[in-house]
């Protein structure tokens, strides 16, 4: 039987009106856990956790969330089962990796960040399996067009990061304890039964999905837009920044960084859509949408600059105390870098839907070294710096994705 267009439509608004809707539970509920966290350890106390936090923020987004958007692509454009087997093996390799780094690095940074604890070793294989988990059953519901039941994921994993949260600050309140509830929530995405089996979309068009070396670029791009965007708590440690500095980044542009982590539920809207576009009969109706997302960068980082300056230190300290309030040019570097940051993460989709991996990669790789030379030239303290350092990348980043290396009418498209 066919389907009908209208009701596909229907669907779909319903569908994007949960995730938002999901979207705006789950970011309140990620920060009631961390004011929780960091109210019942203090400064010193909640280091681990913000680390943890950041290397799983930084996991995921890298190497989870990459092949989770393969999935999710492979599933728009082909209807071969037998073409996606290259699809799943690249994701497993890229959630191996994902599990190789995360034991390393708390291994071997067991002493500066987690107290000497190697439960925290454990604690962090299990996260990155169940975020991998997660990945997989979100791939396959953003591909198949289930926007309702991928906004429940996001729904029922916030429901068990709250709830968890609250039960260990009534019954135990140690750091290892937080660290289980964020092993524990993701696997209340499989709530939504994401895997069982749905009526197959006789009208996409059977393109070939991409080999594993598409993957492996985005994960290149990804490593190095969120290295801007996430690695600022450990940037500030690595130049110097005490082991509160850590934490009231941490704290501080976890609470910026919301808009943002809020839109990656929104990239799997987009992507599908996106991805038809390029795989159209007008494909360059894709690119037109670089300089726009340019433009609505900009005017957003300018409303982000002055609300950060203006609110951010009196709203961190009312959340988590006036120990965490952050210094003020560095709330209004991080608002600005917000509006950034988000015309990049909408731009990328553009290149991600087209596969254009080679142009994503080398684009965020620049934006990476501009980063990394503010980093590096600049004298202002840690927290500032590193602040600073971020609207560099986020900046180079939507110049180069929106203007420099979108493809023109009348070009071949290369990557």
């Amino acid at each position: 039987m066919s389907r009908d267009p209208a009701d596909d439509r229907t669907r779909d608004r319903r569908g994007t009106g949960v995730i938002i809707g999901a979207t705006a539970a789950s970011a309140v509920a990620v920060l009631v856990f961390q004011a929780v966290a960091s109210r019942t350890l203090g400064t010193d106390g909640f280091a681990p956790i913000a680390v943890l936090w950041t290397v799983m923020f930084l996991l995921f987004t890298v190497l989870q969330l990459p092949a989770e958007q393969h999935l999710t692509r492979a599933l728009v454009v082909t209807r071969s089962l037998d073409d996606l087997r290259g699809v799943y093996r690249a994701m497993f390799g890229a959630f191996a990796l994902a599990l190789l780094v995360g034991v390393l690095f708390t291994w071997f940074t067991i002493d500066r960040f987690f107290e000497g604890n190697f439960l925290y070793v454990a604690i962090t294989a299990a996260i990155v399996v169940a975020r991998s988990i997660m990945s997989t059953a979100r791939g396959s519901l953003a591909g198949h067009r289930r926007f309702a039941a991928y906004g429940a994921t996001i729904a029922f994993e916030a429901g068990a990061l709250l709830v968890g949260g609250v039960i260990v600050m009534a019954f135990d309140g140690t750091a290892p304890a937080f660290a289980v509830v964020m092993v524990i929530a993701p696997l209340a995405t499989l709530l939504t039964r994401p895997f069982a089996p749905i009526e197959g979309h006789g009208d996409r068009p059977n393109v070939e999905p991409q080999p594993a070396s598409f993957l492996a670029w985005l994960i290149v791009a990804t490593a190095a837009s969120q290295a801007i965007i996430a690695g600022g708590p450990i940037a500030v440690s690595f130049i110097g920044g005490s082991t509160a500095a850590v934490s009231i980044f941490f704290t501080s542009f976890a609470l910026l960084r919301g808009p943002i982590t809020s839109a990656y539920n929104l990239v799997a809207r987009v992507l599908p859509d996106f991805t038809e576009l390029a795989h159209g009969s007008d494909p360059h109706r894709l690119w037109r949408w670089g300089p726009r997302l340019v433009v609505f960068g900009v005017a957003v980082a300018v409303v982000g600059a002055i609300g950060a300056g203006l609110f951010l230190r009196p709203l961190v300290g009312a959340i988590y105390g006036d120990a965490f309030r952050p210094p003020q040019l560095a709330a209004v570097f991080g608002g600005a870098s917000i509006g950034l940051g988000l015309g990049a993460l909408f731009a990328t989709q553009m290149y991600t839907a087209a596969a254009r991996g080679v142009k994503l990669a080398l684009s965020w790789s620049i934006a990476l070294a501009a980063s990394l030379a503010f980093l590096a030239l600049s004298n202002l303290e840690p927290i500032t710096r590193t602040a600073g350092a971020f609207g560099v990348g986020e900046a180079t980043g939507l110049l180069v994705l929106g203007l420099v290396f979108v493809e023109r009418r009348h070009r071949s498209p290369s990557q």
